[in-house]
């Protein structure tokens, strides 16, 4: 259990240390930016092009959920050095020199989400599965026992910021644009779900509810920041109540962001 808690804070907060998964490792395009056509191709020793090509992506899922809005392309320029060398090698291959950077598809960045999204709807199910469905917003103690009995591996992780066990602990935390793209995330998860009817009748006015409160709050200029995790708390709630664990698992990532 304390691996995915290190996982989820991890993929929320994003990889300040430490390798990250498998699933976060991707190959870029080498590019230089020249600075009357723009990025343009740099094609570098293959053996040099494919170390410099395999790139961590370390970001954070709500980070990662603005990038992949990107229309533009997505872009990550190299340490210092690696910079400075490259631009060397250009200089004196052709006398000119330009920035190199290594480009990256919102595709790519999606296959991240996703994949994160998918290890924890196959964790929801699993513990829906050996019957642990949690009680309001906590687990009992005997659902408590049952998960600690079970291994998840996500991968080698650090830089948890989650707090197991600690009643005298605080946490703070500050709103970015990474939570506007949760909350976005959210009402649209919520929205399309209520729409294609995949929300128990008995549930659905006080989500209806909810969502309305969220639309509010993305709509103002100034949104409150209080209101929206009172009602992401509520929100979760509801879906930990209802029967099946599907739509609580997929709206978890962005739940976790906004509380």
């Amino acid at each position: 259990m304390p691996e995915l808690v290190d996982w989820i804070s991890s993929e929320l907060n994003g990889y300040y240390s430490g390798e990250v998964p498998d699933y976060r490792r991707v190959q870029g395009q080498l590019m230089a930016e020249n600075p009357i056509h723009g990025p343009i191709p740099f094609f570098a020793p293959p053996d040099m092009a494919e170390l410099l090509s395999d790139f961590e992506v370390r970001q954070s899922v709500p980070e990662l959920m603005q990038l992949a809005q990107s229309t533009t392309g997505i872009y990550s320029h190299f340490p210092a050095n690696i910079e400075h060398t490259l631009m060397q090698m250009m200089r004196e291959a052709n006398g000119v020199t330009m920035r190199p950077a290594l480009r990256f598809s919102t595709v790519q960045v999606q296959g991240v989400i996703e994949k994160v999204r998918s290890r924890v709807l196959e964790w929801a199910l699993d513990l829906e599965a050996k019957g642990v469905l949690g009680e309001g917003m906590t687990f009992t103690q005997q659902e408590k026992q049952t998960v600690q009995q079970q291994h998840y591996h996500f991968g080698d992780v650090s830089g948890s910021q989650i707090q197991i066990g600690s009643n005298s602990s605080n946490q703070t935390q500050t709103q970015t644009g990474g939570d506007m793209a949760a909350l976005s995330a959210l009402i649209e998860l919520l929205r399309d779900a209520i729409q294609q009817g995949r929300i128990e009748a008995e549930v659905r006015d006080e989500l209806q509810a909810e969502l309305a409160t969220l639309q509010a709050q993305a709509a103002s200029p100034k949104p409150k920041w209080a209101i929206i995790k009172a009602t992401a708390g509520s929100i979760k709630a509801v879906l930990e109540n209802a029967a099946g664990g599907v739509l609580a698992a997929q709206a978890l990532p962005y739940l976790m962001a906004l509380l």
